[in-house]
C-alpha cells in the first residue's frame, strides 16, 4: 500500500473512532464494545486494502500509554489498602484460571500435551488492564470490588508471563522446576517495579525543573515508553514497570 493511502485510511479510522465513541455515549454503552463491534464490521467490509502491521510494533506503540492511563487515575490510597487482596488475585486467580483452561483444553483435545494446554491457559488467564478499566467505568460496583478488579488487572502480567514461559520450557524439555518458576516470578515483578520506580522518579525530578507546560506534557508522553522499553530490554516485566511509573506520576 502506498504511504499516502495508508495515511488516508488512518484518518478514516480516527473518524470512525469518534463516531463510534459518540454513538456509545448516546446509547449508554461501554465505548470498548462499540469500538470492537465497529472494528469487526470494518474487517469484513469488501474492497478494503490489506494492512499488515508487525504485532510487536503495535504492542509497543499502544500498550504503554494505555497502561499509563489506567495506573495514573487509579485511587492510590485505596490501592494500598487492598494490596494484599490484589496480590492474591494477581497470582492465585491467574494460576487457577490457567489450570482450569488447561484441564478443559485437554478434555476437549485429549491428544494435546499438558504443557501446551498450560501454555494456552497462561495466555488467556491474565485479564487485560485496559479492558477491565473500560468496563468498570460504566458499571457501578462497590468501591472495594472495583479497586480489587482494576488493581489485579494491572499487576497480573508477571504471573501469566512466568506460567507461559515455564509451560513452553516444560513442553520442550519435559521438566518443570517450581524453584526456578518462583525465582523468575520475583525477578520479573521486582525488576519491573524497580525500573518503573526509577523512571517515575526521573519524571518527577524533570517535571519539578521544567518551567514549560509543553515540555511537561512531552515528558509525560515519553515516560510510559521509556519505562516499558527499558524493562523489556533487560528482560523484566514491561507492563509492571509502566504501571509503577503511572502510579508514581499520578500520585505526584
Amino acid at each position: 500500500m502506498h504511504p499516502m493511502q495508508l495515511f488516508e485510511w488512518v484518518i478514516v479510522m480516527l473518524l470512525a473512532i469518534i463516531v463510534l465513541h459518540y454513538a456509545a455515549n448516546r446509547l449508554r454503552l461501554p465505548p470498548a464494545v462499540a469500538l470492537l463491534a465497529g472494528g469487526a464490521l470494518f474487517a469484513f467490509l469488501p474492497g478494503l486494502p490489506v494492512i499488515s502491521l508487525d504485532p510487536q510494533l503495535v504492542l509497543v506503540i499502544f500498550l504503554p500509554p494505555l497502561l499509563m492511563d489506567g495506573a495514573w487515575f487509579i485511587a492510590l490510597r485505596h490501592l494500598q489498602r487492598h494490596m494484599f487482596g490484589i496480590g492474591a488475585l494477581a497470582v492465585g486467580a491467574v494460576i487457577f484460571t490457567t489450570a482450569v483452561v488447561a484441564a478443559v483444553a485437554h478434555w476437549l483435545v485429549p491428544g494435546l500435551p499438558w504443557a501446551a494446554c498450560a501454555a494456552l491457559g497462561a495466555i488467556v488467564s491474565p485479564p487485560d488492564a485496559v479492558s477491565a478499566r473500560a468496563v468498570l467505568q460504566r458499571v457501578h460496583l462497590p468501591r472495594r470490588l472495583s479497586i480489587l478488579l482494576e488493581g489485579e488487572s494491572l499487576f497480573n502480567d508477571a504471573s501469566g508471563l512466568v506460567l507461559f514461559r515455564f509451560a513452553i520450557a516444560a513442553g520442550v524439555t519435559g521438566t518443570f522446576s517450581m524453584v526456578d518458576a518462583l525465582q523468575s516470578f520475583v525477578v520479573l515483578a521486582a525488576g519491573g517495579a524497580l525500573v518503573g520506580a526509577a523512571i517515575g522518579a526521573l519524571w518527577v525530578l524533570a517535571v519539578k525543573r521544567l518551567d514549560d507546560k509543553y515540555l511537561m506534557i512531552a515528558a509525560s508522553l515519553l515516560a510510559p515508553w521509556a519505562s516499558y522499553m527499558l524493562a523489556e530490554t533487560i528482560h523484566v516485566s514491561g507492563v509492571i514497570a509502566t504501571v509503577t511509573t503511572g502510579l508514581i506520576c499520578g500520585w505526584y
